[in-house]
């Protein structure tokens, strides 16, 4: 879709996506429904048909159901503050700044879905909260409450350069704690040489 998107605007160029295609629908609009309707339709029930196939056989790792809608959480409050963010903003801080916001969004559900797929592949349980939803949430009070005023673009910037740079920190961390525990390399099979 991704790149069916890209030929279209190189062929159409940009102005296409400000056109209406049909009954004053815009292709943004038909995408945005094809994507709900191919998650509801066949995404969630094939997830929910691969629970039920591995609760059959026995194959799933715990049957508690807390242990299982864990790792939601976090992301799931991630969601919902950045959504009341965008929604209750006073200077309309997705309009101001999309990219900064956008990149900051993106970063940080990486960060919190990086720390789930770890614990998944470690056997380790995730915990229920992530660090950054505690400065997000105060950064989000301040922004709806009208505290910040001029200054939630500047506080966006620092939020996003800390989330931007803990995200890093993280991927070189991890990276350095697999490369000792296998004795490789990073991004070879080598083996290090023991000193």
């Amino acid at each position: 879709v991704l790149i069916a998107a890209y030929l279209l605007t190189s062929a159409l160029g940009v102005e296409v996506w400000q056109k209406p295609l049909l009954l004053g629908y815009y292709i943004t609009d038909v995408l945005v429904i094809l994507l709900i309707g191919f998650s509801l339709f066949l995404s969630f029930p094939q997830t929910l048909y691969n629970i039920h196939r591995a609760y059959l056989k026995k194959t799933l790792k715990n049957d508690s159901l807390y242990e299982g809608l864990l790792p939601l959480v976090s992301p799931l409050l991630l969601f919902v503050l950045l959504t009341v963010w965008v929604v209750l903003s006073p200077s309309n801080i997705l309009a101001k700044q999309p990219r900064l916001f956008l990149w900051m969004v993106g970063v940080a559900f990486s960060n919190v879905i990086c720390k789930v797929i770890i614990c998944q592949m470690s056997g380790t349980q995730p915990e229920l909260f992530h660090w950054f939803l505690f400065p997000l949430a105060l950064v989000v009070y301040a922004a709806i409450s009208g505290l910040l005023g001029w200054m939630e673009e500047a506080v966006l910037a620092v939020f996003t350069a800390l989330v931007t740079a803990a995200h890093v920190h993280y991927g070189v961390c991890v990276g350095r704690q697999l490369s000792e525990h296998l004795n490789i390399y990073i991004f070879s099979l080598k083996k290090r040489v023991q000193e």
